[in-house]
C-alpha cells in the first residue's frame, strides 16, 4: 500500500509537470534517476507484500530501500535539478529573517526548510543573515567568491536606489554566470541516518544511554558498539522522520511549477523569453539573475523590503512597483493549496516512540 502511494504521487506530479510548457525539467539529465527509482516499484508486488506482512525484517528492508536508495538518493538528484529548491528556499529564508512570513505558516516549506538547514550545497556553511543572501545564493549557484561579493555589492546599490546597468537587468549576471557549475545536493548532507546506514559513517556517534561505568566495562565489546551505533541511528531517524516522509520527486515537480508560475504572475515571461533568444541560455539562468539581484537584493539591503518599490527597474514591475505583496500572497496561496496527500508518502510520527535496543547484560535501554 505504501509503495502504491509513493509511486502514485510521483506519477501524478510528473503528469502535472508535463502540462507546464515553460519548464525544461523533463529534459534535464537528472530525470534519468526517475527510471532507477521507478524500478523499486517492483517491491510493491504481491509476492513482496505478502513477505512483508508476515516478516518485519522483509518489511523494514523493502521500505528502507525505497526510502534511502529511492527517495533520498534518487530524489536528491532531482529535487534541485533546475535550481528550483534553492530558489524557493532562499526566498522563504529571506522572508523569514525579515519577519515577513512566519516559519510555521506553510507546512511543506517548513519541513523542507528544517530538513535542508545543514545542506552545504545550498548554504555553503551557516544560514545567511541579512546582507549575505545574494552572496551565498551566487556561491551556491557555482559562482566564485570574489564574483559573488561583486554581485552582492551591485545588489546593494540597486536596493539603495542606484540605476540598473546600461546593459540591462541581465548584464552583470551574464558577465559572471557563464560556465558556472552548481554543487549537487548529497543525501548525507541532509540526513545523518542516511550517512549512518548507507555510507556506514559512525565517526561522530554519541552514546546517550550508558553510564560511564557501563561504557568502561563494555566499550571494547562488539555488542556495545552495535548498540551505540543502532541507538544513534534510530535517534537521528526519529529526528528526521518528517523529511523522510516527503516524496522528493513529487516535491521537485511542485517546486518547479511554482518557479514557472511565479514567473507568469510577475509577468517576467516575455522578458525571459527575450533573454533566452538573445543569449541562447536557459530561461532559468535569466530568472536567477533577476531573482538574486532584485528580490534577494531587496531582502538583503532594503530598509523595508515588504514595501520596497522597484522604481529603478520598471521592466520588472508591470503591475505595481512593489513586488513582495504579490510574491508573498502567491507563495502562501500556492503552498497552502498543496494537499499533504500529494507529497507525504507516509505519516511521519513525532520522536519519542517505544523503539528499544538493549545491550545484553548492561541494563542500558534506548527509550
Amino acid at each position: 500500500m505504501i509503495f502504491d502511494n509513493y509511486f502514485k504521487q510521483m506519477q501524478k506530479s510528473l503528469e502535472a509537470l508535463n502540462n507546464e510548457k515553460s519548464s525544461i525539467m523533463k529534459k534535464c539529465p537528472a530525470m534519468h534517476n526517475i527510471m532507477m527509482v521507478s524500478f523499486l516499484e517492483n517491491f510493491g508486488l504481491s509476492a513482496f507484500e505478502e513477505s512483508a506482512i508476515w516478516n518485519p525484517l522483509c518489511a523494514g528492508t523493502n521500505l528502507s530501500i525505497l526510502n534511502f536508495f529511492g527517495n533520498l538518493e534518487g530524489g536528491c538528484a532531482v529535487i534541485d535539478c533546475q535550481a528550483q529548491l534553492r530558489i524557493v528556499i532562499y526566498l522563504y529564508h529571506g522572508l523569514v529573517i525579515n519577519g515577513i512570513v512566519q516559519e510555521d505558516e506553510m507546512p511543506l516549506l517548513q519541513i523542507l526548510y528544517k530538513g535542508f538547514k545543514n545542506c552545504k550545497a545550498l548554504w555553503q556553511g551557516s544560514l545567511p543573515s541579512r546582507g549575505e543572501l545574494v552572496k551565498k545564493f551566487w556561491i551556491s549557484f557555482g559562482m566564485g567568491l570574489n564574483e559573488s561579493k561583486q554581485m552582492s555589492k551591485s545588489a546593494r546599490l540597486l536596493a539603495q536606489g542606484g540605476p540598473v546597468s546600461s546593459g540591462g537587468v541581465f548584464a552583470e549576471g551574464l558577465q559572471h554566470c557563464r560556465g558556472r557549475t552548481m554543487k549537487p545536493i548529497e543525501p548525507s548532507e541532509i540526513s545523518t541516518a542516511f550517512r549512518r546506514i548507507c555510507d556506514r559513517d559512525f565517526s561522530d556517534v554519541v552514546d546517550k544511554y550508558h553510564t560511564p561505568e557501563q561504557r568502561k566495562r563494555s566499550s571494547h565489546t562488539e555488542q556495545y558498539v552495535v548498540a551505540v551505533h543502532t541507538n544513534d541511528t534510530l535517534d537521528h531517524l526519529e529526528e528526521e522522520i518528517q523529511l523522510h516522509s516527503v516524496n522528493f520527486i513529487s516535491t521537485a515537480c511542485i517546486l518547479e511549477q511554482f518557479v514557472c508560475s511565479i514567473t507568469r504572475v510577475l509577468q517576467w515571461d516575455s522578458l525571459l523569453e527575450t533573454f533566452k533568444r538573445t543569449t541562447n541560455l536557459d530561461i532559468r539562468q535569466g530568472f536567477a539573475i533577476i531573482f538574486a539581484q532584485h528580490l534577494l537584493g531587496a531582502l538583503d539591503f532594503a530598509q523595508d523590503p515588504l514595501n520596497y518599490e522597484f522604481r529603478n527597474a520598471p521592466m520588472l514591475t508591470r503591475q505595481a512597483p512593489t513586488l513582495f505583496h504579490g510574491v508573498c500572497g502567491f507563495l502562501d496561496m500556492y503552498f497552502s493549496n498543496v494537499p499533504p496527500t500529494n507529497v507525504l508518502w507516509f505519516q511521519g510520527m513525532e520522536a519519542g516512540g517505544d523503539s528499544k535496543v538493549e545491550l545484553i547484560g548492561s541494563g542500558a535501554t534506548r527509550r
